[in-house]
């Protein structure tokens, strides 16, 4: 069963421990969350998910609007060409994740059960403050990033 686009919002006070996830990056070496400063959308895709392809120009446009906000990409599943050749007709550039198991967005609760798009948002301490199940929402995704900014 599909589960219907939700949005889950953490207030500050109940924000568990600081989470860090990594893998190994689809163009090689190792992409750590621990490398990033400041707020970090995470974002679980794949090629052949149409929900993924449909907020895919939202979370390009986030990166434009809010160049100091770091974005990661997990891909599901994918094989790297495929991948790649993805990645090469959308917008936006970021770091991904190749996740074929999907173990690094299930660990991360990044997804529920193998339904994608799924997306956390970390708060500037990497601590997770918002998690969106489906495709994001442009207004709701910018007011979240804009309210971790200012703290």
């Amino acid at each position: 069963m599909v589960p219907n686009a939700s949005l889950v919002e953490i207030a500050v006070s109940d924000r568990s421990a600081p989470i860090e996830i990594s893998g190994p990056g689809l163009n090689g070496g190792q992409v750590s969350t621990a490398d990033m400063t400041g707020v970090v959308i995470i974002n679980a895709w794949a090629s052949w998910c149409a929900p993924c392809r449909e907020e895919w120009p939202i979370l390009a446009q986030i990166q434009t609007v809010n160049p100091t906000v770091n974005l990661l990409g997990l891909n599901e599943a994918d094989d790297a060409n495929t991948a790649a050749d993805f990645l090469a007709s959308q917008a936006g550039e970021w770091p991904h994740i190749t996740d074929p198991n999907q173990s690094i967005a299930a660990e991360a609760d990044v997804v529920q059960g193998s339904y994608l798009p799924g997306t956390i948002v970390l708060d500037r301490q990497h601590r997770v403050a918002a998690k969106f199940i489906g495709p994001v929402n442009k207004s709701d995704l910018q007011r979240i990033v804009t309210q971790l900014l200012a703290e």
